[in-house]
């Protein structure tokens, strides 16, 4: 699969699309949850462009390696920020299959949020679960900043 490397740039301008698209809908959101690990970043730029203040985490692993996936999600880190009556926006990197946002909705949906609403800055033509708000489709293998050495490292280790 073809990798697009990222810039700083690229993924500040993605989240900004990505939060100017949530203020355009008028949510009025309260919590955001991030998924660790892709995800803590872009969901703290639009945290800090909608002025929200709650963030929580949770981490849920699917990839093992670029293009290689484990066969189902699993929550390693469970959400413990409380959520319950609130408008919870959950921010990941990109929704490439869906099913770790999926997860992640259900986990949310379960602690009775107000509401609850999904946000990627990229997805993938073939994913499962449309975020509500995103950047850009694209196809290609993305090579996020903060994921530059594992990715070369995997490109060492698959040219040896």
């Amino acid at each position: 699969m073809e990798a697009r490397l990222l810039s700083w740039d690229d993924v500040t301008s993605a989240a900004s699309r990505v939060a100017g698209k949530v203020k355009d809908t008028g949510y009025d959101v309260d919590v955001i949850v991030g998924i660790l690990r892709g995800g803590i970043i872009p969901a703290m730029l639009i945290a800090d462009i909608l002025g929200v203040d709650n963030i929580g985490v949770m981490d849920i692993k699917f990839y093992q390696a670029p293009g290689v996936r484990r066969d189902r999600p699993y929550l390693k880190q469970p959400l413990v920020l409380p959520v319950h009556d609130m408008n919870v926006l959950v921010v990941d990197d990109v929704s490439d299959t869906g099913l770790t946002l999926q997860v992640a909705l259900d986990i949310v949906s379960h602690h009775a949020p107000k509401s609850v609403r999904t946000a990627t800055l990229y997805i993938k033509p073939w994913t499962r679960l449309v975020p509500d708000y995103y950047a850009e489709l694209t196809d290609k293998w993305l090579v996020f900043p903060w994921n530059i050495w594992e990715y070369r490292r995997f490109e060492e280790k698959r040219e040896s």
